[in-house]
């Protein structure tokens, strides 16, 4: 790596910000050791002093600092927090490209070469993350391997965290660090770059550990309790300057953040229902339907397939459409939006049973958005367990369902299943969409039928640019039926129509499992 970095045709200075305050010698001695190991050897180290008042600190420090001509000290008259120092080092740097090194964690010595190595082929890029793990007396544990750029899970935590690297023109742009948010600094600054540039990559290898100590929050977040607070201000700081009408929660036991919109407009939506329920049990499916239903602006329109229908009159509160000769249900759900006029489509299973009254309003939320294409909720069995929590891609075959067995309540590998993020499908068991990306796409391929009809619908969805939601906060029961046979013909369109994504799901970190999509380490 040291001789490939030397042959790249861009070698910028990366500088590496580290404010120091009070910290235990040995530890500031490894993490400036880190440094010196790493195999791109363009960088300077910018060891910022807070004030500290530790005297085997302050003898300690301009030793570390002449170690390395590249290491500089820089030392702020008293102590001012974590923002005014990193605001000091911003000021003084010369690297294009800047880093953050918490004063007591350890990087990998490859950390500085995967990343400039990216920017050789994407010079442009403004923000570049990478996995991370925890640094114990034991050694490395804990690793959090993260999806892809996700905005929703952005806001539901601020999982980029560690390592990151960033333009150091960009970070000008937005003004640096904010006092006000000391203790969470770092999020809020990413929230304000994430408005001025989607240009954001990750690689998917641990470059960075993070020290686990009885102070510090990668062992507890309540150990720092302040920085909840300053999260929680961050992102509404951010939902502010965005436009977006919404408040933000804490879920205690997770310590997620849980967004809630406003819902500008409570558009009408056609709830399409595939059924072959007799008139009883379809009158009493659709009477549950609505009495647990408390959007205020909806239709049922219920449709069956082929010639042994059960139902021909529609009821009071939904409305029956017949279809033959449908060469399948994808082709019958496209003849059913024909028919309907709705700006807003919701299509669900005649199995699923509303757990809280406001499930709908929770996904018209996502699907008012711009840049939403499909929100899918998280279906629960009748046994308590996952059933649908966002689809995976490549696993097992074309898709699995993440987290499926989990107990519904679980927090999942870091608190995923309990987190609004974003997948590259979700089930079309409930799926809601707009009306408008629906015509745009070409609606479900009737040469598909089934989940991969759906997984099909998603990613024509997310070519044209938008995203996939999936809300735990919508919470349904699902019964499903036995599944098809697989369609062997089916599943070879898939694979050449999504070959790219089927191989690498960017939602899905590569280092996870291939065999299930239970987010657990690879082989």
């Amino acid at each position: 790596m040291r001789v490939a970095a030397r042959s790249f045709i861009s070698q910028p200075l990366v500088s590496i910000l580290t404010p120091v305050f009070d910290t235990p010698v040995s530890w500031l001695g490894e993490a400036v050791d880190s440094v010196l190991a790493q195999v791109y050897e363009n960088w300077e180290l910018l060891l910022i002093d807070d004030g500290s008042t530790a005297t085997d600190l302050l003898r300690a420090l301009p030793a570390l600092a002449a170690r390395d001509r590249r290491i500089r000290l820089v030392r702020l008259e008293s102590h001012q927090g974590i923002s005014a120092a990193l605001n000091k080092g911003l000021d003084v740097v010369e690297g294009q490209w800047l880093t953050f090194l918490d004063h007591d964690d350890v990087l990998e010595p490859d950390a500085l070469f995967q990343n400039v190595k990216l920017l050789q082929e994407n010079p442009g890029l403004g923000l570049i993350y990478s996995d991370e793990d925890k640094l114990t007396e034991a050694g490395f544990d804990s690793p959090i391997l993260k999806p892809d750029w996700s905005p929703d899970f952005f806001l539901s935590c601020n999982y980029l965290c560690h390592m990151i690297f960033l333009r150091r023109d960009l970070v000008r742009e937005v003004g640096g660090f904010q006092p006000q948010f000391d203790g969470s600094q770092d999020y809020d600054l990413l929230l304000r770059l994430s408005e001025r540039t989607d240009r954001i990559h990750h690689i998917p290898r641990v470059l960075y550990h993070w020290r686990r100590s009885e102070s510090s929050s990668a062992s507890d977040v309540r150990q720092k309790p302040g920085q909840l607070e300053a999260s929680w201000r961050a992102i509404e700081a951010h939902l502010k300057r965005r436009g977006e009408l919404a408040h933000v929660t804490v879920d205690w036991p997770t310590h997620a953040f849980c967004v809630r919109r406003q819902l500008l407009e409570p558009r009408k939506i056609s709830v399409i229902i595939p059924s072959s329920h007799g008139p009883e049990s379809l009158k009493e499916f659709v009477e549950r339907l609505i009495s647990k239903t408390s959007y205020p602006n909806y239709e049922i329109v219920i449709f069956q397939v082929g010639e042994g229908d059960k139902v021909h009159e529609a009821g009071t509160d939904f409305r029956m459409l017949h279809f033959p000769d449908a060469a399948n249900e994808s082709a019958a759900k496209n003849y059913a939006v024909a028919h309907t006029d709705s700006p807003w489509l919701l299509f669900l299973d005649d199995n699923i049973e509303a757990i809280d009254p406001d499930w709908l309003t929770i996904m018209a939320e996502h699907v008012q958005r711009p840049e939403t294409g499909a929100v899918g909720p998280r279906l629960i069995n009748p046994g308590g367990t996952i059933e649908h929590a966002g689809l995976v891609l490549g696993v097992n075959g074309i898709a699995q369902s993440a987290f499926r067995g989990f107990p519904a309540e679980h927090p999942g590998v870091n608190r995923q299943l309990q987190m609004t993020r974003n997948y590259s499908a979700v089930s079309g068991a409930c799926l809601l969409m707009r009306r408008e990306v629906f015509q745009q796409i070409g609606g479900f391929d009737q040469k598909l039928s089934s989940v991969l009809a759906d997984v099909d619908l998603c990613l024509k969805i997310r070519r044209a640019g938008y995203l996939i939601v999936y809300t735990p906060l919508a919470k349904l029961c699902w019964d499903p039926s036995p599944p098809e046979r697989s369609d062997p013909s089916a599943e070879v369109i898939m694979r050449q129509r999504w070959s790219d994504v089927l191989q690498r799901d960017p939602y899905y970190n590569p280092n996870l499992s291939r065999e299930s999509a239970d987010f657990s380490l690879g082989e």
